[in-house]
């Protein structure tokens, strides 16, 4: 091409020269062609081919400078208007819409459910009469492909020389060494593009029918968009070229074009790493810092290797994102492991420190005396009559010191126990809300709150091992993350503290109020907070289980050979019948099924932790 035109001001003298005089052209062309052969010199080769276009350009009357853009594509008619979403020509309007994601393929689906969506695509389309559906294998230039995999892995190859167990780089630098072999092997990366074209009589009538065809195809998981100005050229540039007609929509139940089987790449291709996918061996990382929802949820039995997964997560979300970890160990084993694997942390010890239940740390009164009712209700499973009386005699000590409300002006408990003794109850009650409210001072004597030792980007334990009451265990962790809620609840979207729960059932089962895990989940990252769970059945969760399996970020379903489990699986994502039957029901132990969320597609990756 750089011969070519260098070329370009020779060529132009030879056509003024010679326009005129075709014959001395196709003679001279002759002679080079015979001195090619002869002497296969290059410098004769390009001039023949100089000759022969001054020939073309002599019939043809065509100007030099179209001819690089002559070579690739063809021109579109001067009468086409194009916009946005449609396009106008030899009197027709049609709308085009382009298909950004299919977040499945038929081996996702049982039998059934293919079924159904393939009566459904057709319905979309059924609709609108004549729909053109266009797919279009559109090439990625290898060069610059290349280059940028080789910038790439040299730059993940210092990484790992001066950081030997940096696993994340490590994997990543193998990933993309092994799509530079493929490469130089003779594959050209490529991608299809899909476009749906509709005919219509006007601009309008042409956008309202891909709205119509838009919500069609979203009620099968299918999404799109208008196709903008440039996809709309390259597109009909490509069919004046091609002659393509496209597959018309008439034929019955055209099947839904299918994407490769994985979650979004943009999900798993950068951030902590989660482990290898079983089958491919590919590295899968997790991003949470590109996610809506930060949460982590693991589901499975024991045995399963929820815990050794979860620590190791907790561990490397800590070094990536420097913020302070706490852990709730309720049966000693995540302190033992710790000590195991040489992680340093800190002990936090509720019969040392106070859960400071008393003093509201600047959050408004009135929501706090909320909070707090609802700690005590959930923690020690209080009807809804019991704890309006709580609710009463907590707002009444908090109004008596609201004119004075500084940290040693705080109302205390044995106010609470005075308060209940004015108010005419039946013995019963009163005694129940004395036993009650004497174990909660037990543990809000201390000096120190639990929250305020909480102050640099260290690893915490807050040991429950010693606690065997499951009251005063949930009291414990529902006091501790109610105070960090609100210590944190600083809204800028970025993360402060991560909080792991191992036996996440402590604090979700059995709750018909709306929860504070559930609140901190619905909210996503907004709060600040990242939860890390892991519980051993999706009943643990209770009747708020949608609200978590739908918004946690996400969710490694685990070694569990009950196919009642797996079919409740399938609510959240998509896996064949096959699957469960051939594969998830034989997971071995730290082997999960992952979910990103907003993506159905699930991979199934064995899990890294420090065990292996």
């Amino acid at each position: 091409m750089k011969l070519f035109r260098s070329s370009l001001p020779f060529l132009n003298r030879v056509y003024y020269m010679f326009q005129d005089s075709n014959k001395f052209l196709l003679i001279a062309i002759a002679l080079l062609t015979v001195m090619v052969i002869l002497s296969r010199d290059i410098f004769f080769i390009v001039l023949d081919a100089a000759f022969a276009i001054a020939f073309l350009l002599s019939s043809k009357k065509i100007s030099l400078r179209s001819l690089p853009s002559l070579a690739h594509r063809e021109v579109l008619p001067k009468e086409v208007e194009i916009k946005q979403g449609t396009y106008k020509g030899n009197g027709k309007v049609k709308g085009v819409l382009v298909v950004d994601d299919i977040p499945f393929d038929y081996r996702d689906l049982s039998d059934e459910s293919l079924r159904t969506k393939i009566v459904a695509f057709h319905k979309a389309l059924d609709v609108l009469g004549n729909v053109e559906i266009i797919f279009k294998k559109e090439a990625i230039d290898k060069n610059e492909f290349l280059d940028k995999l080789f910038s790439k892995a040299q730059n993940l190859r210092v990484i790992v020389e001066a950081d030997p167990s940096n696993e994340k780089a490590k994997n990543e630098y193998e990933m993309v060494q092994a799509m530079i072999k493929k490469i130089n092997e003779g594959e050209t990366p490529f991608r299809y593009v899909v476009f749906f074209l509709v005919e219509a009589e006007t601009e309008e009538n042409a956008r309202a029918s891909l709205q119509l065809l838009k919500k069609g195809l979203e009620s099968i998981g299918v999404k799109s968009r208008l196709a903008s100005q440039s996809e709309i050229r390259s597109l009909l540039e490509d069919k004046i070229k091609t002659r393509s007609q496209g597959f018309p929509s008439q034929v019955p139940f055209l099947t839904v074009f299918s994407l490769p089987k994985s979650p979004k790449f943009e999900f798993f291709e950068d951030g902590i790493y989660l482990g290898k996918e079983i089958g491919t061996n590919t590295a899968v990382f997790w991003n949470y810092p590109k996610m809506l929802n930060p949460h982590v949820l693991l589901i499975g039995p024991t045995g399963a290797g929820k815990t050794e997964f979860l620590i190791s997560l907790a561990y490397k979300v800590n070094l990536f994102s420097s913020i302070p970890i706490v852990f709730f160990d309720t049966k000693s084993d995540i302190k033992l492991r710790l000590k195991k694997y040489g992680i340093k942390f800190k002990i936090l010890n509720p019969l040392i420190y106070s859960l400071g239940l008393l003093n509201p740390g600047g959050v408004n009164i009135d929501s706090y005396i909320s909070q707090l009712e609802s700690i005590l209700q959930y923690s020690f499973q209080l009807d809804r009559y019991t704890s309006s009386i709580l609710y009463k005699v907590l707002n009444n000590i908090y109004r008596k010191y609201k004119e004075t409300l500084k940290e040693k002006d705080l109302p205390t408990w044995d106010n609470a126990i005075q308060e209940i003794e004015s108010l005419d109850l039946p013995l019963q009650m009163r005694a129940f809300l004395f036993r009650v409210i004497s174990q909660v001072k037990e543990f809000d004597k201390g000096v120190l709150d639990i929250v305020n030792m909480i102050n640099d980007s260290n690893i915490y334990v807050v040991d429950l091992s010693l606690i065997k009451s499951e009251e005063l265990r949930r009291l414990i962790m529902l006091s501790t993350l109610t105070k960090i809620y609100n210590k944190y609840n600083v809204a800028d979207d970025k993360l402060k503290i991560g909080l792991v729960v191992d036996e996440a059932w402590t604090v979700l089962k059995d709750t018909d109020e709306y929860s504070i895990i559930a609140d901190i989940i619905k909210r996503g990252r907004g709060f600040g907070v990242m939860l890390l769970m892991a519980t051993q059945n999706i009943i643990d969760l209770g009747q708020y289980a949608d609200i978590y399996l739908q918004n946690i970020g996400l969710i490694a379903f685990m070694n569990a050979g009950d196919k009642k489990f797996w079919q409740e699986v399938t609510r959240f994502v998509n896996i064949p019948d096959d699957e469960i039957k051939n594969e998830l029901s034989f997971l071995g132990r730290g082997e999960a099924l992952v979910r990103f969320i907003t993506d159905p597609r699930p991979v199934l990756v064995s899990l890294d932790s420090f065990a292996k």
